[in-house]
């Protein structure tokens, strides 16, 4: 199965190059920043200007465009490529709430013969087991663990200009140079990017210094291994500031010059703008997570993640998640549909034809080791959304790790930490609330 790949602008900043035009000239042209505007409107020198600034490196200016892109039936794959662009935003199909047994999956243009069809036979066998498991019973969050890396993906993401650039020449000249799907991608953008802002052509042919090109070689273990839910996204504490108290107080005194009064954790927690939780920053180990799990940890914008590329993941390492365990009929479907898969794979990517594609073999379920950095305040926010009941259980165990383990560094400040319910008293989630609150303020008032 395989539906229309595309990537399409759908949107972009209206008057984006009078926008940047004006930019451009605002450092250097006397005049204040409307009669700038007014003197760009229609003005034939604008993409000249542009190009001229940004070759001299000032490409700050074209971060006044702004483009939104939908793209549209692209492998899971492209997905987690894009979403590696921190400065840009996203929406996504939910793969908890929504059924992809019919959504279909990528297959590379390239294929056919014999390849083609070992490739078809081999996507369609997860697609049967996805669909068997849901009809076992499983919730769709834990049915699609089984769903190969070549799913479509449908979504949403919107980036400035020179986020663009970047992306489109880490595809081009990058990384990403490997993979003929993304490099098709890249063409499409390319092409809409030149209609709409011709000045910035020529930096898409500018290399990417010190990128990686190409992927690794797909690894696979002896025989196909199972970590349970309980021991999924094992958290560990890297790195914390030494005394973060001390690191509070100084910022608290640098924010508010002449002040005589003394910080107050209670203050900061309920503080619209808290830019002192900022100055504390937090590295964690995050080992035994899915494919699936790090599309959740990756939304945090506000991070340094390290995620290993995904044909570098161990393909014969899978997640086993309770709802499966539990149901007999769906734990045979799952083992031996991914067990099947694994050494079918193996085999398979030794087909020449084939072994460039491996990344599209790797499944939903399949585990990896992850490194991260936030700072305080995102973590404030992270353990907001994510220790709440409602969100998805393997980012929930991954919040609450890392909540205990802040709470054992700095319990006076991450004692405060927690759900919504539990740092406002209200729940926002409405008509979804697990009706829990007395039982969650209580449980993360006390030891976790």
């Amino acid at each position: 199965m395989n539906n229309l790949t595309q990537a399409k602008i759908i949107s972009w900043t209206t008057g984006g190059a009078e926008v940047c035009a004006s930019a451009a000239r605002i450092s250097t042209t006397l005049g204040d920043a409307l009669a700038l505007f007014e003197k760009a409107q229609n003005n034939p020198n604008n993409q000249d200007l542009i190009g001229k600034v940004v070759r001299s490196g000032h490409r700050s200016v074209i971060e006044h465009a702004v483009f939104s892109i939908a793209l549209q039936n692209v492998s899971v794959f492209v997905e987690q490529y894009f979403i590696e662009c921190r400065l840009a935003s996203f929406t996504v199909k939910s793969r908890r709430y929504v059924d992809f047994s019919g959504l279909g999956y990528y297959v590379p243009p390239a294929l056919e013969g014999a390849s083609l069809t070992a490739y078809r036979s081999w996507m369609d066998g997860l697609f049967d087991a996805y669909q068997a498991i849901l009809d076992a019973g499983v919730p769709k969050e834990d049915a699609r663990f089984v769903l190969p890396y070549a799913f479509c993906s449908n979504f949403y993401c919107t980036l400035n200009a020179r986020e663009l650039i970047e992306l489109i020449r880490s595809i081009r000249h990058g990384r990403g140079r490997s993979v003929p799907e993304l490099q098709a991608i890249a063409v499409q953008l390319s092409e809409q990017l030149g209609m709409l802002f011709p000045s910035l052509l020529p930096e898409l042919d500018r290399p990417c210094g010190g990128e990686e090109g190409g992927l690794p070689v797909p690894l696979f273990s002896s025989s196909p291994s199972w970590v349970e839910e309980s021991q999924a996204g094992a958290v560990e504490l890297l790195a914390a500031p030494v005394n973060p108290g001390k690191l509070l107080e100084l910022a608290h005194w640098a924010s508010h010059p002449g002040t005589s009064q003394a910080m107050s954790l209670d203050a900061l927690m309920s503080s619209p703008r808290p830019r002192e939780l900022e100055q504390l920053s937090y590295t964690f180990a995050i080992r035994d997570i899915s494919l699936a799990g790090v599309t959740h940890l990756v939304r945090h914008r506000m991070q340094s993640v390290v995620v290993p590329p995904i044909q570098a993941v161990d393909h014969s390492r899978f997640i086993l998640p309770d709802t499966v365990r539990g149901n007999p009929a769906a734990l045979e479907i799952y083992r031996t549909s991914l067990s099947t898969a694994c050494h079918t794979a193996q085999t398979l990517l030794e087909n020449p034809d084939l072994r460039p594609y491996g990344y599209y073999f790797a499944v939903a379920g399949n585990m990896m080791d992850v490194m991260t950095t936030l700072n305080a305040r995102e973590l404030k926010l992270m353990v907001r959304l994510r220790a709440c009941t409602r969100a998805q259980w393997e980012i929930r165990h991954i919040a609450l790790a890392i909540l205990t383990r802040l709470r054992g560094h700095y319990p006076a400040l991450f004692n405060r930490f927690g759900p919504s319910c539990y740092l406002t008293g209200a729940c926002p989630e409405g008509r979804f609330s697990c009706g829990r609150q007395e039982e969650m303020k209580a449980y993360f008032g006390g030891d976790l």
